[in-house]
């Protein structure tokens, strides 16, 4: 049986969320019906190492290097499709959703788009352009109910284009054998501290600078005096010197590390008692789940699709988001607790392995890009 050609697109290959998704995906979808390749539209990325090693091709066109719309993408990308003899376009995130939809409709291909983020911050114009371009979309995944309630809302778009396919993670990387002791040595703290950490770029969405704020309250409650509480933010990006610097402002900074992006984060996981995820704005985040699933105890912002994976205070505790005192607050209950965070991780744990495997993930694209080779329409207007 020949296998079909499949192109996974995107901006490029950080250590990101989404990124590291799309390597979960390329590492668990059967080889032997789909053969994968990668395009970056600018450069590579740390992560392109990664997806080589599996056998899959990265290709990266080296545009879009200033912003605004750069018109050589599309063509490009066409001319990339047609030598590969791609039959099937998944791309993921705005910037390749849009060359990617423009690459294809002229020929036919079959496209899905997928959108991980909900849209906090509006811009008409991508509703405009969003809205135009389902026309040439096979289908649209939304990663949360969140982000599928805002494609539906402000692009307009036609419910029976979305499907709903919630972010996931790769089970086996959250698996380590180091102890929480070795963990958190890895990144100078004791044995004995209290780590209370987070991961995510350094960027406004992740609402780093109110996780500072919550753990300086932290050091001055009295119910906590005499706790070694360490904080740990995994991850880098634009605000990195403006996170460093407030860290100075609040005098945390030695009870802190920053130690910017981490690829293996099994470790980190392992090195943290209480996780975080203090964003502002998200789809559903893909290090909270893996936290999760790493059996950490969970406080995250009730933004995007954290609620239906939290539950009612059951598997985790929901915050409102740009609020640090709610954080300490959450935090200190969780640290004073310990049985009542012992049985809250466990259940989260539970919960995400079973629920949120990128397995499971990848049967479902499978399907989905079979679906789109066989349907008539695979490109809305007609494969011919």
């Amino acid at each position: 049986m020949s296998r079909h050609h499949v192109l996974h697109l995107i901006t490029r290959l950080p250590i990101g969320g989404a990124e590291r998704m799309l390597l979960g995906v390329l590492r668990n979808l059967d080889a032997t019906r789909f053969d994968s390749i990668v395009c970056c539209i600018q450069d590579r990325g740390e992560l392109a190492d990664e997806v080589e090693s599996l056998g899959i091709p990265v290709h990266a066109l080296g545009l879009m290097e200033r912003g605004g719309f750069d018109r050589r993408v599309a063509p490009a990308l066409r001319r990339l499709i047609r030598e590969q003899k791609v039959e099937v376009v998944h791309s993921h995130l705005y910037h390749a959703n849009l060359y990617g939809r423009l690459a294809t409709w002229r020929d036919g291909i079959p496209i899905i788009a997928s959108v991980h983020n909900t849209y906090t911050r509006r811009k008409w114009h991508r509703h405009l352009i969003n809205r135009l371009l389902a026309k040439y979309t096979f289908r649209i995944t939304a990663g949360s109910i969140d982000v599928e309630r805002d494609i539906l809302n402000h692009d307009h778009v036609a419910p029976e284009k979305v499907v709903r396919l919630p972010n996931c993670i790769d089970l086996d990387r959250v698996s380590t054998s180091l102890s929480p002791g070795e963990a958190k040595q890895q990144f100078g703290f004791g044995p004995a501290d209290l780590v209370i950490g987070t991961v995510g770029r350094m960027e406004e969405q992740k609402g780093h600078a109110f996780l500072l704020e919550a753990f300086a309250h932290l050091r001055q409650m009295p119910q906590l005096d005499g706790m070694p509480l360490r904080l740990l933010v995994v991850g880098d990006g634009r605000q990195m010197p403006a996170t460093a610097q407030r860290a100075e402002q609040l005098g945390i900074s030695e009870f802190c590390r920053f130690p910017g992006s981490i690829r293996d984060l099994a470790g980190v996981y392992r090195a943290i008692d209480v996780f975080v995820m203090p964003s502002l704005w998200e789809g559903l985040s893909l290090a909270m789940l893996e936290a999760m699933a790493a059996g950490r105890p969970m406080i995250a912002t009730d933004v995007g699709g954290a609620r239906d994976v939290l539950g009612d205070g059951v598997r985790g505790l929901l915050v409102p988001a740009g609020d640090a005192g709610a954080l300490a607050g959450a935090i200190r209950g969780l640290l004073v607790n310990a049985e009542k965070s012992a049985v809250m991780a466990d259940l989260g744990s539970k919960h995400v392995r079973e629920n949120y495997s990128v397995a499971a993930l990848s049967r479902q694209l499978a399907e989905l890009y079979e679906t789109a080779l066989e349907s008539p329409d695979g490109n809305s207007h007609g494969r011919v």
